[in-house]
């Protein structure tokens, strides 16, 4: 698949500056997952904005075009404008000071595990610092959910998660079914560790999941669910066995199995 602005109908930093409305491959994630709908003028101009400020097209440390210059570029209203500042303000992006104007922050404040952030990293191209970020942090959750959904799940759980697996393996060829199915097996795996804040870290996952689907050619995402259905088979075995170490360690192997594209690492 060509993973590239034009591509995705997303326009590059040279392009007359309006309103972006057109569609990009992320927005079925995001009406699913998204703090921001994709609808109306306020949600397409704050993902819009997102967008071009993770891309880069206003750096860290710079002003963001006051009002009356948003307003004009981007022919919306000033109450648009003024919503999206602060909708942006408390995603970590951008800070708001009197009399100073809109301040592109530091990308340390930027809140990398919100939703929508994850989704213009996405879709304006990650960077290898992100996606070694995104691995990382995958490596140290992910196997010890897995050691606790061992322990803790319940056989309610222990049967989602088998379901969710048992349905990765009927919709081999169907890359979107299958995502689905690897999402929910993930999901379940999370749901079973008892622990309120693992469960809503799934969002990482959801997101790497997702973008696998569109930044990769149909076929080698196929190649790659099938590679991958023997490290899931061996979490699911571990998690039923009860047997917490060898499901970190089936965690661990999984993980070493997975790779996007070209941003292989």
């Amino acid at each position: 698949m060509n993973y590239s602005l034009d591509a995705m109908n997303i326009a590059p930093a040279n392009a007359e500056v309006r309103l972006i409305t057109t569609q990009s491959p992320f927005d079925g994630y995001v009406r699913k997952y998204g703090t921001i709908p994709r609808r109306g003028v306020f949600g397409y101009f704050v993902h819009d904005l997102g967008r071009r400020i993770v891309r880069g097209d206003y750096p860290v440390g710079s002003n963001l075009p006051n009002e009356p210059e948003l307003v004009e570029q981007f022919a919306i209203s000033r109450t648009v404008v003024r919503e999206a500042m602060k909708c942006l303000a408390g995603k970590g992006l951008v800070e708001i000071k009197t009399r100073v104007g809109t301040r592109v922050r530091e990308r340390s404040y930027w809140h990398h595990l919100d939703t929508d952030v994850m989704v213009w990293y996405y879709e304006t191209g990650p960077s290898m610092e992100i996606m070694r970020s995104i691995k990382d942090l995958r490596r140290v959750l992910e196997p010890e959910a897995t050691a606790r959904a061992a322990a803790r799940g319940t056989e309610a759980d222990l049967a989602s998660i088998a379901a969710a697996y048992n349905d990765m393996v009927a919709s081999i060829g169907d890359v979107n079914a299958h995502c689905d199915a690897d999402l929910r097996f993930h999901a379940a795996i999370f749901s079973a560790t008892k622990n309120m804040v693992y469960a809503q870290l799934i969002d990482l996952i959801a997101v790497a999941i997702y973008a696998n689907r569109v930044i990769s050619d149909h076929d080698e995402v196929v190649e790659g669910q099938k590679r991958s259905l023997p490290y899931h088979q061996d979490v699911l075995d571990a998690i039923v066995a009860r047997d917490s170490e060898a499901a970190l360690r089936a965690s661990h192997r999984l993980l070493d199995s997975w790779r996007i594209n070209r941003y292989d690492f």
